[in-house]
């Protein structure tokens, strides 16, 4: 918690806003059309582009230092990237990146280098358009030839392809194969937009050499665009492309609830909704009725799959049943009959028993009060989440805006937190393993999008943990702004529960406050972080919050519990300064000190 009180200020009074391009170097608001020289530093650069939704652009970035990596997160997700380029410049290490957004938002752009090397880079950001490629139509039972050559258009990694159209219905199955004597032939169905996203890919299916195939379940209604091109980026040559009625998928063996039921995945197993080899079963369930499924074998790697009659995918599961077994808690949300599909993860093939069994519905959530310490117990009568799993359920009303903190405390298991809305089937919106930061207990932060009511999932992971817990939700309030801070000024402060938490910190996910300052080119200056009741951690970077890129840091500069940081400025512009704790729940008063090195 910030409280900030200038005692001393020096001669050096820095007022002036850095220029744009400034703040741009080092992270923060990129635009399409801007320019910026950077240096990844030990993490990374991230920038945030605001995008409209068909508004394409081309991200290049060149660096002689490193080898450079790009990637692009979305406004709903910051864990998975939704595209990534290595070299695809095609000059030595560049990078080079084109995204066609699917709906307007905040994207987040991130520059680094492939090995977390530290190095210079440029970076430029341009408008794109997907050049518009001419298809032509085919149809199931359908037949087409052609060509690859100089003339083909190419690929954004530099692979000449043909395009096909394709119309299908929802839940439409189609076989799709591209044979070829010239080329090491690759499939790809997407898709028929502006910016092709493949679907579905192949490039050597088994059995059938250097030829691709692919057995393809719409997901909707509409128009595909099929792509064929070769494995080798300059070979040419011709090809023949089919789209044939799939073998009818062998009928679906009726499951027998609560019977272990053998089967054996082999070179002559159907193929299923998934495209791959896979027995079926089929499960006729009432809706909100939770019915457990497991998967097991000492062969391969199992994997479940449930689709509706349609062929939508409606649950999967790879590990949760412990080893490489699977494992999950299907629970419909429509009456009917649903499809099991048990298969490998790999191309493994050999022996698995398959077991399903109705399980009871979950006790009805008990209410989680905010700002209070709530004790339980997990047990093997709890709730299911998965074979092994079990969880116990909680339920909280929450208007929109509103940042909550979930934490969850355990000496007997390694706590896990989960918080998805209470209506309909459980989906998780947020989720915490370690962010305690001491390897077992949790810590989430939750900003409720909606007003409504959650349900919060307290469990061990890898779900076999058992024992007593703590849990607690407070709330609190608004973000925390960075304060500001003159150069020669002494700033007292304290951190609480109530303070921004991150990952970027040493340890976990430290609380922290954040300063900002104005420093000109190659100004030297000095931070000193005295706090009696912690290990302290000065960093010193540009970008506020989540968006905080560290340049430099110091833990026991000063002494074994208190920090001094000497650094330079590497430009005139706008930069932060973050106290945090080595100990990632560290809480107490600090003083920090900004002054000009002697």
């Amino acid at each position: 918690m910030r409280s900030s009180f200038l005692l001393t200020v020096s001669t050096i009074v820095l007022l002036a806003a850095a220029p744009m391009a400034v703040a741009q170097t080092d992270g923060g608001v990129i635009q399409i059309g801007d320019r910026v020289d950077g240096n990844t530093g030990m993490m990374g650069r991230e920038y945030q582009l605001e995008l409209r939704e068909g508004q394409g652009v081309e991200i290049v970035m060149r660096s002689s230092d490193i080898d450079s990596f790009l990637s692009i997160y979305g406004p709903d997700d910051a864990n998975e990237a939704l595209v990534s380029d290595d070299d695809g410049l095609g000059e030595g290490f560049h990078s080079r990146l084109r995204f066609y957004p699917r709906q307007s938002g905040t994207y987040t752009l991130k520059a680094e280098a492939i090995d977390d090397s530290d190095g210079a880079f440029q970076l430029s950001v341009a408008a794109w358009q997907p050049e518009r490629v001419r298809s032509t139509n085919i149809r199931k039972g359908g037949n087409a030839s052609g060509r690859l050559n100089a003339r083909s258009p190419l690929t954004d990694s530099g692979n000449r392809f043909q395009q096909y159209r394709l119309m299908l219905a929802q839940g439409e199955r189609v076989d799709i194969s591209a044979r070829s004597e010239d080329l090491d032939s690759v499939l790809a169905i997407g898709h028929d937009s502006p910016a092709f996203v493949a679907l579905a890919e192949n490039d050597d299916y088994a059995g059938e050499g250097l030829n691709a195939r692919i057995v393809f379940t719409a997901p909707e209604a509409g128009a595909y665009a099929v792509r064929v091109s070769s494995f080798g980026s300059s070979a040419e040559g011709r090809f023949d492309l089919s789209v044939a009625e799939p073998k009818p998928m062998a009928e679906a063996r009726p499951v027998t609830l609560g019977e272990e039921m053998s089967g054996e995945l082999t070179d002559k197993t159907d193929t299923g909704f998934g495209g791959v080899s896979a027995d079926r079963y089929a499960l006729v369930v009432a809706a909100g009725q939770p019915h457990e499924i497991s998967l097991n074998s000492d062969d391969f790697d199992s994997y479940l799959a449930v689709y509706d009659a349609n062929g939508v995918e409606k649950a999967t599961d790879d590990d949760s049943g412990g080893s490489l077994n699977a494992s999950l808690i299907f629970t419909p949300e429509v009456s009917g009959e649903y499809i099991i599909e048990a298969r490998s993860l790999g191309s493994s093939k050999g022996s698995y028993t398959l077991l399903v069994e109705a399980v009871e519905p979950p006790p009805a959530p008990v209410a989680l009060p905010m700002d209070e310490e709530v004790e339980g117990e997990l047990t093997d009568d709890d709730a299911r989440a998965s074979s092994a799993g079990r969880y116990d359920g909680y339920v909280f009303s929450a208007t929109k805006g509103q940042r909550l903190q979930i934490t969850l405390t355990s000496a007997d298991f390694d706590a896990t937190l989960e918080v998805g809305s209470a209506e309909g089937t459980f989906k998780a919106l947020a989720s915490d393993d370690d962010g305690m930061g001491n390897s077992t207990d949790s810590r989430l932060v939750f900003e409720v999008p909606e007003d409504g009511e959650y349900v919060v999932r307290a469990s061990s992971y890898g779900g076999d943990g058992r024992g007593a817990y703590e849990i607690r939700m407070i709330d609190r309030g608004p973000a925390p702004q960075a304060g500001s801070l003159l150069v020669g000024s002494t700033v007292r402060g304290s951190l609480s529960e109530y303070d921004n938490t991150s990952d970027g910190g040493m340890m976990g996910s430290p609380y922290y406050d954040d300063y900002r300052f104005t420093a000109k080119k190659d100004e030297k200056l000095r931070f000193i972080l005295v706090a009696p009741k912690f290990d302290a951690v000065v960093m010193v970077g540009s970008g506020e919050g989540e968006e905080f890129n560290v340049a430099k840091q110091d833990d026991d500069g000063l002494s074994e519990t208190h920090s001094r940081l000497n650094w330079t400025a590497p430009r005139d512009g706008d930069y932060v300064v973050r106290v945090t704790s080595f100990g990632s729940n560290s809480t107490g008063d600090y003083s920090l000190i900004v002054e000009p090195q002697s």
